[in-house]
């Protein structure tokens, strides 16, 4: 008996990780592409100027994402986990996973939107555009 539970408990766990990981690629190609900024915050709450948007972009290539900001070149990876009350991304920044952030996402159609805890702090758990948090709003470049 104690047998049989393990395996069912077992079985149980593989299909919902299954179904997980076909949650994450599925979501994942919306990612792809080549991204416009539309808004941008910093953790100082500050907003980019309208000049300073129009020159960031980001293109996503699998789970690997280049964003520039006129001379500023900044590379990494990111995960998501789209199972989530609210959709979880974490971003790490050049080729380690030790320098990362926490945030939420949301897609609609074709714009994106992010929200990021300061470095060592809590994942967000909205979207919020005070100190502290740094917001991205992205239009997929077609």
């Amino acid at each position: 008996m104690r047998h049989t539970i393990l395996v069912l408990m077992f079985a149980g766990v593989c299909v919902a990780a299954q179904e997980s990981d076909d949650a994450v690629k599925k979501e994942r190609k919306l990612f792809q592409g080549k991204w416009q900024a539309t808004f941008a915050q910093g953790f100082d709450g500050k907003e980019q100027t309208d000049v300073e948007i129009q020159l960031t972009t980001m293109e996503v290539d699998g789970d690997k994402f280049t964003m520039k900001t006129g001379s500023l070149t900044v590379s990494g990876t990111f995960t998501i986990d789209p199972t989530k009350k609210v959709k979880a991304i974490d971003v790490f920044f050049g080729n380690g996973k030790d320098n990362g952030i926490l945030g939420i996402y949301e897609i609609k159609g074709d714009t994106r939107k992010s929200c990021f805890a300061l470095p060592g702090k809590e994942r967000p758990t909205a979207f919020r555009k005070d100190k502290g948090f740094m917001t991205l709003e992205w239009r997929l470049d077609k």
